[in-house]
């Protein structure tokens, strides 16, 4: 009746019908969800349990494990892929200009989905620039003109005037990649 599963069985928890959680109060593993509820914008979802071997409640959270996305930077040198440095990047670009927190976090949000959605194992320094500037240039021109001169090293005036011009509302835009590209280490023609 009582099984182990292959995780179970090496911390030594018995396991019923998949993995179970012990109530923290008698250690009990029968227990039922009273409530459930979104957190986070729905990245997390929060449970209240009742045990009933003991009756007491407690609270377990959930939320999706990604998979260690790693950045592939310019002098070939590798790091983990961290949003929050992702959203300071961009905050910086947006400093005084009006714009939300909403606004930036539904920006950041979109290059995270974005990266997460077309790379599984690793991405360039270069595609995030790429989809930052995208995200950007939708949300606010001087915010991208800002971005945009870090990012291409901006060191002359011409600089500045071309990526102006790139914003001309009659000039094309940059294709998004499709789901097919960047879905393995080989990164996407641009």
């Amino acid at each position: 009746m009582h099984k182990y599963s292959e995780t179970g069985d090496k911390l030594g928890i018995l396991c019923r019908k998949g993995p179970s959680l012990r109530c923290p109060y008698c250690n009990g593993l029968s227990n039922r969800v009273v409530d459930s509820r979104a957190q986070d914008n729905g990245a997390a979802i929060r449970r209240r349990r009742a045990c009933d071997d003991c009756g007491q409640r407690f609270t377990t959270s959930e939320r999706v494990e990604h998979t260690n996305l790693v950045v592939i930077k310019r002098n070939g040198s590798t790091q983990s892929f961290d949003p929050e440095r992702l959203r300071s990047g961009m905050a910086k670009a947006c400093t005084e200009l009006g714009l939300t927190d909403d606004q930036l976090r539904m920006a950041t949000g979109k290059v995270v989905a974005t990266v997460r959605s077309h790379h599984r194992q690793s991405v360039t320094s270069a595609e995030i620039g790429d989809y930052v500037l995208d995200a950007l240039r939708e949300i606010n021109p001087v915010a991208w003109l800002r971005f945009a001169s870090v990012y291409h090293k901006f060191t002359s005036t011409e600089d500045i005037h071309r990526a102006m011009a790139e914003l001309s509302p009659d000039q094309p835009r940059r294709p998004s990649p499709t789901a097919d590209e960047g879905s393995d280490t080989t990164p996407p023609s641009r």
